[in-house]
């Protein structure tokens, strides 16, 4: 079941949800903002804080999509239960 909900997690994020972010104008300006932010922040430091600060930001972004993958796996098992 967990390959099928990833297969379907896949296919939701891919369209649906960027779709989704595509219309909000904010999510926009605030996503764009922050790209310009961090490339400022590491611009303003030295290559080893760079490169620590910028590990750092992957990471945070890899567990904030695995804490989505979750929510959405909860969300689709849950929905399952209800349909029976």
């Amino acid at each position: 079941m967990t390959e099928r909900m990833d297969a379907f997690y896949t296919c939701v994020s891919n369209t649906l949800v960027k779709d989704i972010l595509n219309e909000d104008g904010e999510y926009s300006v605030r996503t764009t903002r922050q790209d310009a932010e961090v490339k400022r922040l590491l611009g303003s430091f030295q290559q080893d804080t760079a490169t620590l600060i910028d590990t750092l930001l992957a990471e945070q972004l890899a567990i904030g999509e695995l804490r989505e993958s979750a929510y959405f796996r909860a969300g689709f098992r849950l929905a399952l239960e209800l349909t029976r």
